[in-house]
Order: structure tokens, then sequence, then C-alpha cells
């Protein structure tokens, strides 16, 4: 019985030292994210044989042996610097000992790769010890548990790891192995034998699943509300120089950044709002251009000499009446105080209309310069950007005939544009091709234009923001996106289109800054302004193309994004005067399904939230008696065992008759075997109650079967002493509880 008993306890120790093994593979896999190494299966091998040791308890000795062969043997497949065994232990060798003069010099920087490695092996093999101490003899496992799911969560947060699943996992292992620990703490301290018995554990495993399922179950169902608040994580990683940067960073975080030399590879998201705009209507920010291609990135060209910044400019008097409809509006910023980006320019939509900023703090009026080259608009004099102020901007209105009436210009004696054609010497010819090919049918640049805008819109290409592709060296950036990757975001788009269209002889720059953000609703004394948020999320980029007499008209080939600046409606020209015509926007882009679109007037917001909650209604409901109904059938199942035992104790009689004692008996015989303790079919009642006894620690069920044998068997009334059967089936009861 002792042997039985000390081997059930092995297999269940075994059980839930596996449990800490598995929490321990959380840890060991981000490192293929953090660092350079790609063997995790190997190190995942050695912690098991680390587990293996410490589990059976080999001798000190022999486990110190194991555990230096193992080490030896990983760095041996890690670092296979010589064909035979003792050169390799030599160099080893002489790798520890440089390591341990860097080490006791404070060098801690220069310490090799493999001695490295070496360390993290020790520190394993020092883990699955620690490991076996804490889940097998201690019984206490929430320490580490805590502290994996914040490892998790840094590891998630500052690097490039996704650890949504890891959590799960942890959080699954972690309750199942804390339940477990905790059900046999307190049996041992009771002394409790069923507590600990083998079928028992297997038991509570099972009742735990039920219960982790269940209550995940529950949890994936409930409605989750977005966030209330900013992110704040972006800052921090900005404060302890977490963020990525520097050119050629495969993966960076999404806002807006001066440097685009090198573009190309995925970001990630970033809320953090940078500045609070009020406006009439959602507009593109700009907050500069670019005009020389490189084959990598864009730049500002050398070859164009920067005049003497000046104030900005009135726009022309002599812009084509018949293409474009130009409409001064007021507009009002306020920028975030906190945040990892401070921007030293402003953000204007179309074009600036007034030679001033309004400090609406101070109350002052500030005189702007424009730089000719970038569109950069900043304060003269070097003076800070204000942290609200308020400006006048054009919002221009492009009409589709009038910009098709400017034809097909020629360019090439145009110095001053010629900048805006320029194309490196390396750009792979197929590009101009694809372009000539798309445009074969237009006769005018505004159809050339409109048909590279919706090529790049259509189904040929993906919009990701993730898996996008660095060009490798020599590689060109255009050409990667058009014809290998066909995957990216707004400057993969923006890009292709401004180069195709150079190839074409038509001029284009990039233009970046903003979308119009997320609206907010109405401001004003009137209401007649709507307030949006501009968040790092919002940074875009797009391209602007050149018109005679009109200027940069900007287009967007990004799917999913449309600017509201960018309505190009058809008109009948000569009768433009006589009537006012609607104008008919130009076909854009479908939107995404998960792109929101901002409705257009305030009865329609209300429409829609009404609507909105008119269907989230039925379903909250429908989930809530849905989530009533499972907890009370979780309550049902977990509680079952009470309230069988409640119910038999309630029916229970001491009345002296044979008849309640026989019912009390059969009771008490249906109650045993619902709770484990079954009676077999090859057993007798005798049998059975001796098997009781032994599991129970008692007598009393011995006892209750003499006297229930004696009304099966004697032909005479049994004579039950009413006490002694009223002590002995309480007892049970009382043991089965317990």
């Amino acid at each position: 019985m002792r042997m039985m008993h000390k081997k059930r306890q092995l297999y269940r120790d075994f059980v839930l030292y596996m449990f800490g093994f598995l929490l321990l593979m959380e840890w060991l896999y981000p490192v293929s994210e953090i660092t350079h190494t790609d063997s995790i299966a190997l190190f995942v091998a050695v912690s098991a044989v680390f587990f293996l040791i410490t589990f059976f308890k080999i001798h000190l000795v022999w486990s110190l042996l194991f555990r230096l062969a193992a080490i030896l043997g990983a760095l041996y497949l890690l670092f296979p610097e010589s064909s035979t065994e003792q050169m390799w232990m030599f160099t080893f060798l002489d790798d520890l000992f440089y390591n341990i003069y860097l080490l006791t010099a404070g060098n801690l920087a220069d310490i090799t790769d493999m001695h490295r490695t070496f360390l993290f092996l020790i520190l394993l093999s020092i883990l699955s010890y620690l490991l076996f101490y804490w889940i097998v003899q201690a019984r206490r496992i929430l320490l580490f548990l805590a502290i994996s799911i914040v490892y998790i969560g840094i590891i998630d947060t500052f690097t490039d790891y996704s650890g949504s699943w890891a959590i799960v996992r942890t959080f699954i292992v972690g309750l199942f192995l804390f339940g477990l620990l905790l059900l046999l703490k307190r049996g041992e301290q009771k002394g409790t034998h069923a507590v600990l018995s083998f079928r028992t554990f297997g038991r509570s495993f099972a009742l735990l699943g039920v219960f982790i399922m269940l209550a995940a179950s529950i949890g994936y169902a409930m409605p989750k509300p977005e966030p209330q608040w900013p992110d704040p994580l972006p800052y921090l990683q900005s404060v302890f120089g977490f963020v990525p940067s520097g050119i050629g960073t495969p993966v960076q975080r999404i806002g807006y950044s001066e440097d685009d030399r090198r573009l190309g590879g995925g970001f990630v998201q970033d809320d953090t709002p940078i500045f609070i705009a009020r406006v009439e209507s959602g507009q593109y920010w700009k907050g500069e251009t670019k005009n020389e291609y490189t084959g990598r990135g864009w730049q500002l060209s050398d070859s164009l000499e920067v005049e003497e910044r000046s104030v900005t400019p009135p726009l022309q008097e002599s812009k084509r009446a018949d293409a474009v409809e130009v409409e001064t509006q007021q507009a009002e910023l306020q920028l975030y105080s906190e945040g990892e980006q401070q921007f030293g320019h402003l953000f204007y939509p179309g074009e600036l209309a007034s030679p001033t900023v309004t400090d609406l703090v101070g109350e002052q009026d500030y005189p702007l310069q424009m730089d000719p080259v970038s569109a950069m608009a900043t304060v003269a004099n070097g003076e800070l950007v204000p942290q609200r102020y308020e400006f006048q901007f054009y919002e221009q209105t492009y009409y589709v005939e009038g910009l098709r009436n400017i034809g097909r210009p020629d360019y090439s004696n145009d110095e001053e544009l010629a900048d805006y054609l320029a194309l490196p010497e390396e750009l792979p010819e197929r590009i101009g091709e694809l372009a000539e090919d798309i445009t074969k049918d237009a006769d005018n640049q505004y159809d050339m234009a409109v048909a590279i805008e919706q090529y790049l819109s259509g189904p040929n290409f993906e919009y990701e923001t993730e898996n996008v592709a660095i060009p490798a060296e020599g590689q060109d950036y255009v050409d990667q996106f058009l014809f290998e990757t066909a995957r990216g975001y707004c400057d993969n788009f923006s890009t292709a289109m401004a180069v195709m269209l150079r190839t074409l002889d038509i001029p284009t720059r990039w233009a970046k800054g903003f979308t119009e953000g997320e609206a907010q609703g109405t401001v004003g004394e009137d209401e007649t302004y709507q307030e949006y948020v501009i968040a790092n999320s919002n940074a875009h980029s797009w391209v602007e193309v050149y018109f005679p007499e009109v200027g940069w008209v900007p287009f967007e080939p990004t799917p999913s994004f449309s600017g509201f600046s960018f309505q190009q409606p058809e008109i009948d020209i000569e009768n433009r005067d006589e009537e006012d015509v609607e104008p008919e926007q130009r076909e854009e882009p479908e939107q995404d399904e998960d792109e929101v679109q901002e409705p257009e007037n305030e009865e329609e917001t209300e429409a829609s939230q009404t609507l909105g909650q008119t269907k989230e209604g039925p379903s909250w409901w429908l989930g809530a008696a849905i989530g009533i109904l499972v907890v009370a059938a979780l309550v049902l199942f977990l509680f079952r065992k009470a309230i069988a035992r409640a119910y038999v104790n309630g029916m229970y009689k001491n009345d002296g008759r044979t008849e309640s004692f026989v019912r009390s008996y059969e009771r008490l015989l249906w109650l045993l075997g619902f709770h484990g303790y079954k009676r077999k079919t090859t057993q007798t009642l005798r049998e059975y109650a001796t098997d009781v006894d032994s599991e129970l620690e008692s007598t009393g069920m011995r006892e209750l079967t003499e006297a229930y044998e004696q009304y099966l068997y004697s032909n005479k009334k049994p004579d039950i002493d009413g006490d002694r059967f009223h002590e002995n089936w309480k007892n049970i009861l009382n043991k089965i509880r317990t």
C-alpha cells in the first residue's frame, strides 16, 4: 500500500513539475525575437534534460557531471569552430578564461557570444532546481507566475515579440498549477489521503480545466470597450530608449518623421495624440514635401538653391477659374504638450492664405516664412511654434473638365520643375513601361494621373503595415513594390505613383503629414467647426502633381484613404456662371470594412447612434442571458456534491422506523457512488463497506451494512440501535464532506 502511495505521488509530482517546465518555455520562446539566436529547439531540449536530472534526484556528483555534459554538448552544437572535440575543448577553455578576465575587469560589453550562451545555460540549470523546489517541495508558484507575466508583458511592449498567446498560455498553465498546488497543500495540512489520491488529483485537474475553459469562453464573449485614454507606452518607450530609430530599421513605430532617406519595412501602431484641430471639415494636414527620389527614399535636392525665406505669398490670381475654386477658411490647432514628438513647423491644409499665425494663448501674431522647396512653414526669426495657434488657409476644389483642358504640357524647358522630373539613373525601365501601359488610353495629364492612381488602388495591391519588405542593397524601392511584393502602406503607394508619373514627364512631389484624424464633434458658439484629434497613427503621405496655372494638385493612391479636399467634381464650364452645379465626387477606392466613415451631418450622427443602440441592445441582453445561464451551470457543477449531500442529509429521518433506516442507508450508498466511491459489480455489500472504511479511515460503514443485511436476509424484524445507526451515518457523511 505504501509503495502504491509513493508511486502515485511520483506521478503527481511529475505532472506538476511538467507544468513548471511549460512556464519556463514561455521564457525561452521570445529569445529568438530579442537576440540573434535561432536554435530555440536546442535550448528546450537542454532544459528538458536539466528538469529530468532534477526530478529524479540524481546524486550531486553525477548531477553536476550530467549538467556539465549537457551544457558543453549544446555549446559544441551552437559554436562548432573546430573539427575535433579536443581542439574545441581548448577553444572553449581559452574563451572561458578570457571572459573571466573581462568580467573581473568590469568590461561586460565585450563578452563573447559563447560565454553569454554558457551563462544562459547555467541559468536554465539553476531554474530547473528552483522550480522543483517551489512546485514539488514548497507547493508555491505564485511568485514565478507573476514574474513570468511581467516578463512577457515587457517583452511584448518593448520588442517585436507578440505575447498575446503567450499570456493566454501562461494564465492557463498557471491557473492549473496554482489550483492543484493549493488543493494538495491544504490536503497535506489536514492529513486527508483522499485529497492526495491520484484519482482525486485527476478529477481536480479535470474540474479546473472545465472552470478555466468556461471562464475563458465567458471572457471571450463579453463585450470589450475601446481604450478610453491615449496609450502611454510610446512615451515610456521614448523615455527609456526602446523606440526603434535610425535609417533602415526593419520595424518602426508609425508617426511623422523628417528622415525619409530609407523607406520600407513594417511598423507597429501608435495612437499617441499629436494635436487637436478645429476646422469646418476634415482636411489633410501637410507638413512638408520632398522632391528627390533616390531609389531608396526621398530627400530634398541639392541642386535647388533655397532662396532667402520669404513671407508666405497670397494665392496667385492667375489660377485657372475653370480648373480650381478657392475658398478661404480658418483653422485652429492645439499641440499636445506631452508625447515623444515635438515639431518646429506648422501643419496646414491646402495652401496658406495669411502671412501670420496667431498665438491664441499669448494673443500675439507671428510672421510666417515658407521654404520654397520643402513647402515647410515656420515662424519667422526662429520663434517656436505656439502651443495653440490660428491661421487661414485656402481650401481648393478641383474641376475635372478644367484639369483635362490643360492637356499634356511640355516641361522639358522649365528649369524650375527639373528636379520634380528627375529620376535615378539606375531606375529599372519596366517601371516606365508599366506606366505607359496603364496610361495608353489617356490623352491628358489629369487622366494619366487618375489612371495610375486607380491602378494602385485596385485589386492587384494589398494594403499592409506589418509584413512589408525592405529593398535589398541595389534594389529599387518602387520596383520591388510594383513587381515583387505588391504589398505596403502609404509610402509605397505614393512613391510608386510619383515615380511612374515622372517616367511620363509629369512633375510630381512627395507630400507628407497627417490625415484628418478622428472627429470629436462640433465646437464653437454656432457649432460650425468640427474638432478632430490627430494622432501618430494618422501619419500619412500622398502625391502632388503640378498643373500649369493651377499649382500642385493632391492625389491619393493608397487604398482605403480619401481626403475631403480631394473631391473633383465635373462641371459644365459654359453654364457654370448661370447655375450652381452639384459636385460629383471623383471615384475613390472602396474603404476597408474596418474603416469607419464619419457621418456627414449631425442628423446622420444621431440616426447612426440610434441605429447602433437598436442593434447592440438585443445582442447585449442575449449575451447577458447566456452569461447568467453559463454561470448558473458552472455553480451547479462546482457545488453538485455539496448539493447532493444537503439533499441526502435533509431526507434523513431518525424516527426509529426500520423503513427510515433502510432508505437512509440506500441514499448513503448513492451518495458514496456520487462522490467516487463506487461499488464494483463483483463486490458484496460487506466487501464494499470494508473498502469504504479503508478509504475514509472509519468503521461506521461496516456497522451500517451489518444492520442493513439483517433487514435483507433475516425473517425477523432487525434489531437496529437507532442512536448507533445515527452516529455512524453522520460520521460517514462528515467523512465524505472532508
